[in-house]
């Protein structure tokens, strides 16, 4: 049989792990300009970069989500899925490249380059995503298509 103190102190030390578990998890989702960074990096990576599109959305995006691309009919969190699941059937090589963020309160801008196709010019792409409650709650974005024949020389990355 085992002795009082000893289940007590197992217990104790269980409780202390679960406790500092949870006040990490906690700690993750603490609000801040530099944790809406990190979570909109994250999604990036995982939905458009690495092209696990559902999943990036689950685990990082709002259900009430909204979408403000015109291309999204409808605007919702699913519509905008399946808009980017479309978008990789059809274009099953393209590539998204981060460039820069800028975070200010509860939004977040990426600056990306999109190539549709291995050697394709890119297109400019300005994300503006606006976090809520340690997700992602609202998108915007401005998509240049690919410089030639513009006038002025200067990159747009």
């Amino acid at each position: 049989m085992r002795s009082p103190m000893l289940v007590f102190l197992a217990l104790a030390a269980l409780a202390c792990g679960s406790l500092r578990a949870h006040e990490q998890a906690g700690a993750a989702c603490e609000p801040s300009t530099e944790a809406s960074r990190s979570l909109v990096l994250s999604f990036y990576r995982q939905a458009l970069v690495g092209k696990d599109i559902r999943a990036g959305f689950e685990r990082h995006v709002a259900p009430g989500f909204v979408e403000h691309k015109p291309d999204v009919p409808g605007g919702t969190r699913e519509d905008t899925i399946d808009f980017l699941e479309g978008l990789a059937l059809e274009l099953p090589e393209a590539r998204w490249e981060i460039l820069r963020t800028v975070a200010e309160d509860d939004l977040v801008f990426v600056h990306a380059r999109f190539f549709p196709v291995p050697g394709a010019q890119p297109y400019a792409l300005a994300d503006v995503f606006r976090v809520e409650d340690c997700s992602i709650a609202e998108h915007w974005d401005v998509v240049g298509p690919p410089r030639e024949g513009q006038p002025n020389t200067r990159s747009r990355f």
